[in-house]
């Protein structure tokens, strides 16, 4: 009989010691480090998010610049005779149609349009009328420049809200024609 009381006493005291679980302090220690892992890896992670949004809108704004200056140069290369270029504001007229078209930058909220005419006279000022060509647009310039020989060039500046700059040269076709 002894024999048995002793095995039962040297369970109990084998499980009270330690050996059969994980202690308090083991446990805040798995939940600290746990927590400070999870703070790393949310931080990396918004981190990754944020300039995935960023380089996802200057790509938008890039594609949408490229758009513009190529539809403006496609239109300005066939023009006959350029009537004004300054700031914010472009007329020309067609070779093709012989109809005048007119980009212009609404200050008040910041929208490239393109309006469409049969003359120059008829083509209204900065009003809501006309496609909107491009959104958030800070500056768009435009200046007639000397080119290579006697031929003229156009030169467009196009700046965005973002800070992003595009310019492009433009020799027109017809020009003088």
């Amino acid at each position: 009989m002894t024999r048995i009381q002793s095995k039962t006493k040297n369970a109990s005291q084998s499980t009270q010691n330690g050996e059969a679980g994980f202690t308090m302090i083991e446990l805040v220690i798995v939940l600290v480090l746990t927590s400070i892992l999870g703070i790393f890896v949310f931080k990396i992670s918004t981190s990754s998010l944020k300039t995935l949004i960023t380089m996802r809108t200057r790509k938008e704004r890039a594609d949408d610049a490229v758009l513009v200056l190529e539809k403006i140069s496609r239109e300005v290369r066939a023009a006959n005779d350029i009537n004004s270029t300054g700031s914010n504001i472009l007329i020309f007229k067609r070779a093709d149609t012989g109809k005048a078209v007119k980009y212009i930058r609404n200050t008040g909220t910041n929208r490239l349009r393109r309006q469409s005419a049969a003359d120059v006279a008829s083509l209204p000022g900065n009003n809501s009328s006309g496609n909107i060509v491009a959104e958030n647009v800070s500056a768009f310039n435009c200046s007639s420049e000397a080119g290579s020989g006697s031929i003229n060039r156009i030169a467009i500046d196009l700046q965005f809200a973002d800070g992003s700059d595009w310019e492009t040269k433009i020799y027109p076709r017809n020009y003088g024609l």
